[in-house]
């Protein structure tokens, strides 16, 4: 079973990077929410506080984003990318260690792509962006509050319904050789951006309306992604949701008030890292039982997985944990990441900080999993 699925759904990797990938209609917050992303990673408070941070890779890119984080602190947002696609790779490095501790790379998928028809060379475009966002680790499904607040539930119900007929109209140009997809985003995070205008409605809220609203369209969209998929058991969508906010904005002006105020942009390396692993170790153990099964299970996530894994010495000092209670994980995380950092380890300190912040019952409001 372990091996089955090791090849099945994990790529090996020559360096320590995990690819996310952004979908949402045009207008749905996605470049905001990238400039938040990185221009908060680089505030000194939450350097200081969080004990590491993000560097972008390419300084042009970095430069472009910080401006435009600096520029929504005089309430004006960043212009809309209309019509790209661009990868935007993120170092990550812990404070006080000069070994990097990998990286998270960025794909956005222009809006309008999604919701217009494209031919020629711009069409092409569309395909190779596609494809590139479908090999992606995990992917965050954008939900516009602002929408959901003026149309309800019967916008969530397109939302997906059209998102899965953009699958379906690009599947034949994706898949070749009629070959199954081996590298997919196996993890679908259901995001609802702008949440600070419905500042009373929590995750919980969010969560009960997608399936209330759009819980077939959820069904059919798992079972395109089947027919695509080698392996096609092995993936989460509708189980992981996710309040995120750039900003504290004015309902009715549209004006920033406070871009410091901003809402889960924080959890989502730790998401992006440690969730895909999760769900991993959750299918490689249906079935395998007793310690011999957790040995096997260690060894070959150690061996063969995925990029951050590989390059710990033993994956349960900080993904076994999960049947101890939340207390007790938060603790031994914090042990575990102290002991790294001493150690000089910058892969297992980030790692258990990530795992920690995912546990951390603050963000119970902001992020929801099922499997948690």
């Amino acid at each position: 079973m372990i091996q089955d699925l090791t090849r099945k759904i994990f790529r090996p990797r020559r360096v320590i990077e995990q690819h996310i990938a952004v979908f949402g209609e045009s207008g749905s917050g996605k470049t905001t929410l990238l400039s938040t992303f990185y221009g908060w990673h680089q505030e000194p408070f939450f350097r200081r506080t969080a004990g590491y941070s993000l560097l972008a890779d390419d300084t042009s890119q970095g430069q472009r984003l910080s401006n435009e984080y600096l520029k929504m602190k005089e309430s004006l947002l960043p212009p809309p990318t209309r019509y790209q696609h661009q990868a935007f790779r993120f170092n990550i490095t812990v404070r006080g260690l000069d070994k990097s501790a990998g990286s998270i790379v960025w794909h956005d998928y222009p809006g309008e792509w999604w919701t217009e028809t494209k031919a020629d060379v711009e069409g092409q475009n569309k395909i190779e962006a596609f494809r590139t966002l479908l090999k992606s680790d995990i992917a965050f499904f954008l939900c516009d509050a602002q929408i959901l607040k003026e149309e309800g539930g019967k916008y969530l119900k397109r939302l997906f319904g059209s998102f899965r007929g953009e699958i379906e109209r690009q599947k034949s140009a994706i898949i070749t050789d009629n070959e199954p997809l081996q590298i997919f985003p196996r993890v679908w995070v259901i995001c609802l951006s702008k949440a600070d205008l419905i500042p009373e409605k929590d995750v919980y809220w969010f969560r009960d309306e997608v399936h209330r609203s759009a819980i077939d369209e959820l069904r059919e969209l798992r079972e395109v992604f089947k027919m695509m998929l080698s392996g096609d058991e092995y993936q989460s969508i509708g189980e992981d949701f996710l309040l995120l906010s750039s900003a504290k904005f004015d309902s009715e002006t549209g004006k920033i008030v406070n871009p410091e105020q901003n809402i889960g942009i924080d959890l989502i390396p730790p998401i992006s890292i440690i969730l895909p692993v999760q769900r991993a170790l959750i299918w490689a153990k249906v079935g395998e039982t007793g310690q011999a099964a957790v040995y096997r299970l260690t060894e070959t996530f150690r061996l063969l997985t995925t990029n951050w894994l590989k390059y710990m010495p033993l994956v349960g000092n900080v993904f076994m944990l999960m049947d101890d209670t939340a207390k007790s994980i938060t603790e031994k995380l914090k042990e575990l990441e102290s002991s790294a950092r001493k150690k000089g380890d910058s892969v297992t300190a980030v790692v258990a900080a990530f795992r920690g912040k995912i546990e951390d019952e603050q963000n119970r409001k902001v992020y929801f999993s099922n499997k948690q």
